[in-house]
């Protein structure tokens, strides 16, 4: 009798957790999406698409960034150069400062590595330049990739080469005692950003190519001050200024497409080939409109279950893959926004595709309630796909444009 209650007592807890395993969605990638649904297949194909130019980037006071040069092996997008502006700024907490007795011994700049490119495992000799600013960063002002802000010619603080390689995860930059000048300042914390400016923070060409990726949010990415209170005091305090977090800053992209693929132009006709380029460089808008229109026609009842956009990448793309793509939606007389799907994901926190899937050799993202509100509306004002670290980050893509056998197009699963 104990046996059979035993067994009886296993097979139920059998049958709770393939209950919970259900409901969680565990497995449903191991089966045919089309037999979820019982329903049918639909393929759309976009009728036009472009690469178009990505020059209105905001860069004000992100959390990462990434300073530095890259040109790609293939010539395919140029180069691009990428330059730091920050304000140096008291902690958040400080209302004021007065430093202007106290004897400055050192000031060391730290920047935190996130990971060098396009080789994040080769050490590179990054020569870096530190300069103030002629005029002062506005911390209530934006900028954009396109902006820059001129610097003081006298004031150069750092211009040296510094070794950075695949274990170290902060770069010190020890600079010139003149920084003392602009440092020593007594008043509030709005009258110090006014009177030391701010900093540009650049790698020039006379170390090696390659960009460094930065955490701009990161504590340790700051301005270290090692002072004395007196000559006659033997022990260094130390005093921390904000850099980028915390501080008003922004990033300039500046790029060189001589002799590229792209040209530089606005835009490009995406027969062929298609670009998405990180750092105000090329983004692809895509019209469904015609594929749109006619499904809703055929297909007024439609319920759709499951749609994802394939996006493939061509052969001559290199190996440093963009981390994810996501989608914006333009709509007609408003602003654009990220599509419901993505929405959803940010507020639900949920697995997103937008990823580059291997066994396809495309990007895949999640479309199905975009899809769905298309066809409620009965066309397509467009679709813009932009990639995630397009500001921190120096890795693009190079997709297929739509004469290509597998072409970008939307897969889709409905009923009716």
């Amino acid at each position: 009798m104990k046996r059979i209650l035993y067994t009886a007592a296993c097979l139920l807890l059998l049958t709770v957790t393939a209950c919970t395993d259900e409901e969680s969605g565990l497995g449903v990638n191991l089966v045919d999406n089309n037999t979820l649904y019982n329903g049918q297949q639909a393929t759309l194909t976009a009728d036009r698409a472009l690469s178009v130019r990505d020059d209105s980037l905001l860069t004000s006071n992100y959390s990462f960034g990434v300073i530095g040069n890259y040109q790609d092996a293939g010539a395919i997008f140029g180069r691009v150069s990428a330059t730091l502006y920050t304000q140096i700024a008291l902690d958040e907490n400080t209302s004021s400062i007065n430093m202007a007795e106290n004897i400055i011994d050192s000031v060391v700049l730290t920047l935190v590595k996130e990971r060098t490119y396009p080789d994040s495992t080769a050490t590179y000799n990054f020569h870096f330049e530190v300069m103030q600013l002629a005029e002062p960063l506005q911390a209530d002002s934006v900028y954009y990739s396109c902006d820059t802000l001129p610097v003081n010619p006298a004031a150069k603080y750092f211009d040296q080469s510094v070794s950075v390689g695949p274990t170290d995860t902060i770069v010190r930059l020890k600079l010139d005692n003149s920084i003392s000048t602009i440092l020593n300042q007594t008043g509030t914390a709005a009258e110090f950003a006014e009177a030391t400016k701010g900093l540009r923070v650049r790698i020039t060409d006379a170390g090696s190519m390659g960009m460094l990726g930065v955490n701009f949010s990161a504590s340790n990415t700051c301005l270290t001050v090692y002072h004395r209170y007196s000559a006659e005091d033997t022990v260094d305090a130390t005093y921390t200024f904000l850099l980028s977090s915390g501080a008003a800053h922004f990033l300039n992209f500046t790029h060189n497409y001589t002799g590229s693929a792209t040209g530089g132009v606005d835009s490009l006709d995406g027969s062929t080939t298609l670009y998405l380029e990180p750092m105000g460089g090329y983004n692809i808008l895509l019209s469904f409109d015609n594929a749109i229109r006619a499904f809703a026609t055929a297909h007024p009842t439609a319920t759709i279950h499951h749609a994802e956009l394939l996006v493939p990448v061509t052969a001559s793309t290199a190996s440093m893959m963009p981390d994810r793509v996501l989608a914006v939606a333009k709509r007609n007389g408003a602003s654009d926004v990220y599509i419901d799907d993505l929405m959803m994901d940010f507020i639900t926190m949920s697995r997103f595709d937008g990823t580059y899937d291997d066994s396809r050799n495309s990007y895949r993202l999640r479309v199905t309630q975009h899809v769905q509100g298309l066809l409620r509306e009965g066309a397509d004002p467009g679709t813009m796909l932009v990639l995630n670290s397009r500001r921190s980050s120096a890795a693009g893509a190079v997709i297929n444009g739509l004469s290509a056998t597998d072409h970008i197009r939307i897969e889709l699963i409905y009923t009716e």
